[in-house]
């Protein structure tokens, strides 16, 4: 999510190998894809080779259109192959063994990092077969200049990641070069992270990072992901404890988060940011006209989290989502709210999204609290539907989400109350927040857990 004030320019970004991770590595009866990346010395290009064992295809294509005019050449056995739109074109009649090809990569116009490092997509280096085969396993290994580091979210052993399919069609953030790197357990998770620039200190960030995935374990007493990976890089902006955040989850779970250059830790600890962008990992990735769910979702959460976890008083959260619900009321351009959904990056309806989608959270949370006397909530509801799209690596749509939180709650309103709100180009009526015969729900929804939010491993999955 972005820190909303500041959209507009950060919208663009949307533009040496350490020890093995102790993880199954998924295996397929289907075909091999092993790619070698190797970096420039200047961190400004790769030279990819791309091998395959029992996969059929036409041609090599990017992972998105802007990666199109990166791609500088391809070539079989040192013979160049012809380019259309930044598709590598096989002049054979069966697919070779293994394709060359080279890529230029966009620099950040923001300066994430340093001369030292670069952050960026695998879209700008990975292509992928195509047609694209049902079943493919996937690896890669690099090459660093200097002895460099490598920091992904995907699985790795002895060098060589393993993504997930979902690689060739998500983006996913990257990190090449000398950077600080560290990597730690909370809440049965493994946590990885790349910190470049001036960023706070490493104790610092393990302290915020801990707190705030404990935080948004705590809405089932696990964590939904089994590993995780933050790229923290410092900027100068004096108005925001964490600038930007953003999730991505090409082929693992990835995180970037921009804090202040000189922000102290408690401030960290206390800002929304890293929860929100952790609350995503809660759901699916929805198509655009159903944002508003995902983002009114993870909104809602930042502020509940924090409430029940000492992050924030309960008072805080209350006005800060009364707030978001007035400047939401005046925000959007009078479309349904799906459209409005679909269309924000353009109209900048950011906060009539969010908040409307916030919104449908907060009713969904209060009608199913006051059905089950408390017994049913959001929280216990979303922790056992996930379940449903844990292994998901396509986009999903809100009627799937939505009929899998009525089946597991047994509440036959919430697909309606979707609907309803997808189709309303009117904010929601949200007045009977504050009326009195809600008090306790209100008072029940974000009062502080008994032992804080500490999720052991064992508790976890």
């Amino acid at each position: 999510m972005l820190n909303i004030g500041r959209t507009a320019w950060l919208l663009c970004l949307v533009s040496c190998v350490h020890g093995a991770d102790r993880v199954a590595v998924e295996q397929h009866s289907g075909g091999v894809a092993h790619y070698t990346v190797t970096i420039f010395d200047n961190l400004g290009g790769a030279r990819v080779r791309a091998c395959f064992n029992g996969v059929i295809f036409a041609q090599l294509v990017p992972i998105n259109a802007s990666a199109a005019s990166r791609l500088r050449g391809a070539w079989i056995d040192g013979l160049p192959l012809e380019i259309r739109d930044g598709r590598i074109l096989l002049n054979e009649q069966r697919p070779p063994e293994c394709v060359d090809y080279e890529t230029q990569f966009e620099r950040s116009r923001f300066g994430l990092g340093d001369s030292s490092a670069v952050v960026l997509s695998q879209s700008q280096w990975l292509w992928r077969p195509e047609p694209f085969p049902n079943q493919v396993s996937t690896s890669v290994r690099f090459a660093v200049p200097d002895d460099g580091r490598v920091s992904l979210s995907w699985p790795q052993s002895n060098g060589v990641y393993h993504p997930n399919r979902n690689v060739f069609f998500d983006e996913t953030f990257g990190v090449f070069g000398a950077f600080n790197w560290q990597a730690f357990s909370v809440a049965n998770a493994r946590v990885e992270v790349a910190r470049l620039g001036a960023t706070p200190l490493e104790g610092d960030v393990r302290r915020w990072l801990t707190r705030a995935v404990e935080a948004t374990a705590s809405v089932g007493g696990r964590f939904p992901r089994d590993r995780l990976q933050f790229v923290i890089v410092s900027v100068d902006d004096p108005g925001a404890e964490v600038a930007f955040g953003m999730v991505r989850r090409g082929g693992g779970s990835s995180i970037l988060l921009l804090p202040s250059v000189g922000v102290e830790v408690a401030q960290l600890e206390a800002d929304w940011v890293a929860i929100h962008e952790l609350s995503h990992l809660w759901l699916p990735r929805l198509y655009a006209e159903d944002r508003w769910l995902s983002e009114g979702i993870a909104t809602y959460l930042q502020e509940v989290l924090r409430a029940r976890c000492g992050l924030q008083s309960s008072d805080r959260a209350w006005r800060r989502i009364r707030e978001g619900f007035e400047r939401g009321r005046r925000s959007g351009s009078g479309r349904a709210l799906a459209d409005e959904s679909r269309n924000m990056n353009r109209t900048g309806a950011y906060q009539r999204v969010y908040w409307a989608g916030t919104a449908f959270a907060l009713e969904t949370d209060l009608r199913l609290r006051r059905r089950s006397n408390g017994e049913s909530t959001l929280l216990t509801v979303l922790n056992d539907a996930q379940r449903n799209w844990a292994e998901e690596t396509r986009l999903v749509g809100a009627s799937r989400v939505l009929a899998a939180l009525e089946q597991s709650s047994g509440a036959e309103f919430i697909a309606a109350l979707g609907e309803r709100y997808a189709a309303s180009s009117d904010f929601p009526d949200t007045t009977y927040v504050d009326s009195s015969e809600y008090d306790d729900l209100r008072a029940q929804i974000s009062a502080p857990l008994d032992g804080g939010c500490t999720v052991s491993g064992e508790s976890s999955r």
